[in-house]
């Protein structure tokens, strides 16, 4: 039997607990109920205290890293099975997605109270090295000794490390939160800082809520694209954690099943999740965020934006879409087979991303309570502004550092003039 105890913020919110034939299930603390409204997630609401195998297991495992390269490195390392979401957080669990600590049972959390800034620091040399060691172990994400206990979801390589006040890159000891995610550049996409960046970066020109972000370049010269994280929070010169979870966790889906068609969440799925969950004075303008973001994928030809790249902020009995991260265009990418690209999740049954026009986005918008003329105008000014966004977003990247060399600078005009090309076969341009 395996016993952790999770804390949002420091804050004892209840136990894990696992019997040795593997199922398991949570239990909210008692003085917690009494005192507190942020449910550990919304697949387990608090007006029931204790909640079975399947809600429990799809949150712990959207906790953890979907490569099973690196959770077979930290299985190996601990002797436990990679396949076993409550055996891996109890190595680490203690820096999570969210404000969500889960440490061994009877452990202190020294989040709130007891937090010291005791941190390692990196010099330039250190982090490099840190940097470069990823990037030779893609595969594992070089689980280095400096990488902490940290656990974050997602595919792509990458670390989560504390930056300093005087800006140093810092790796916590005690419970001092992560303030950065940091994903270096690896083959076969070794231009993705410059795509994520530049994507990113259109779709904030659009209007779009999405985390702060940058590219900088190692001592080694090594790229790589760092993250602000939006569930930490400096207040009164202290970082807090701030709890959020992915649409999967949410709804209760295992990240395998994260894309629509492996039996993942469809978009008015999510519609009825975010109507059920957000309070009325917020809910129509959170649809409309949804709805853009599904116009702005198709428009970037982003194949990419499944449930768990959705999240939404939990605080009390508050429930807001979180900004949008991991954007990427695959414009730049031609298909080797020359197959079209399919989105994540369908739009009014569609996969296909030249299938889906005007037509099928107000279809879709029904769904999320937009009326016809208001989903007309937000897909037109999306529509016809994408193109201008990338090349706007081409001429910022130029600026960044180490982006002034042949390589960079050919993928930033490939990008820039994929998507003019794209929107201008689309008739959203002229």
């Amino acid at each position: 039997m395996i016993e952790l105890d999770a804390y949002l913020d420091g804050a004892l919110i209840g136990r894990v607990v696992q019997s040795s034939g593997g199922s398991t299930e949570f239990t909210y603390d008692d003085e917690y109920l009494a005192n507190h409204h942020t449910p550990l997630s919304l697949s387990m609401p608090m007006e029931r205290a204790r909640h079975g195998n399947k809600p429990v297991r799809a949150f712990l495992a959207g906790l953890l890293p979907d490569s099973e390269g690196r959770l077979k490195a930290i299985a190996s390392q601990h002797q436990v099975n990679w396949k076993n979401p409550v055996a891996l957080l109890q190595y680490m669990g203690s820096d999570a997605a969210g404000a969500v600590q889960l440490l061994p049972s009877g452990a202190e959390s020294s989040d709130a109270a007891i937090r010291q800034g005791d941190v390692t620091l990196h010099d330039d040399d250190e982090f490099a090295e840190m940097i470069a060691e990823i990037i030779r172990n893609k595969e594992t994400w070089a689980a280095s000794k400096r990488g902490g206990k940290w656990s974050l979801p997602g595919a792509q390589p990458k670390v989560a490390l504390h930056k300093t006040a005087q800006g140093n890159w810092a790796t916590p000891n005690d419970s001092t939160p992560t303030t950065h995610i940091l994903k270096p550049s690896v083959p076969p996409y070794s231009d993705h800082h410059i795509n994520e960046f530049m994507t990113m970066t259109a779709a904030r020109h659009l209007g779009l809520n999405v985390a702060r972000d940058e590219v900088i370049r190692t001592v080694a010269g090594d790229h790589v694209f760092v993250s602000q994280r939006y569930d930490r929070e400096l207040r009164d010169g202290t970082w807090r954690r701030l709890h959020q979870e992915d649409l999967c966790q949410a709804m209760s889906v295992m990240p395998d099943q994260k894309y629509q068609t492996d039996g993942g969440p469809s978009v008015k799925q999510i519609a009825r999740l975010l109507r059920g969950s957000v309070d009325i004075a917020n809910r129509q303008s959170t649809l409309r965020s949804f709805f853009k973001s599904l116009v702005f994928n198709v428009a970037m030809q982003g194949t990419d934006a499944h449930a768990k790249n959705y999240s939404l902020l939990l605080n009390n009995k508050e429930v807001k879409l979180a900004p949008l991260y991991d954007l990427g265009s695959h414009a730049a990418y031609p298909s080797a087979t020359g197959s079209p690209l399919e989105l994540a999740m369908s739009i009014d049954g569609k996969y296909r991303i030249d299938a889906v026009g005007v037509e099928q986005l107000v279809n879709v918008a029904k769904s999320l309570d937009i009326d016809e003329l208001e989903a007309r105008e937000l897909t037109d000014a999306i529509f016809s502004k994408t193109a201008e966004a990338f090349s706007t977003a081409g001429d910022e990247a130029r600026q960044l550092p180490g982006l002034d060399d042949e390589g960079s600078r050919k993928f930033i005009d490939s990008l820039v003039d994929a998507i003019a090309s794209y929107s201008a076969a689309r008739g959203w341009i002229t």
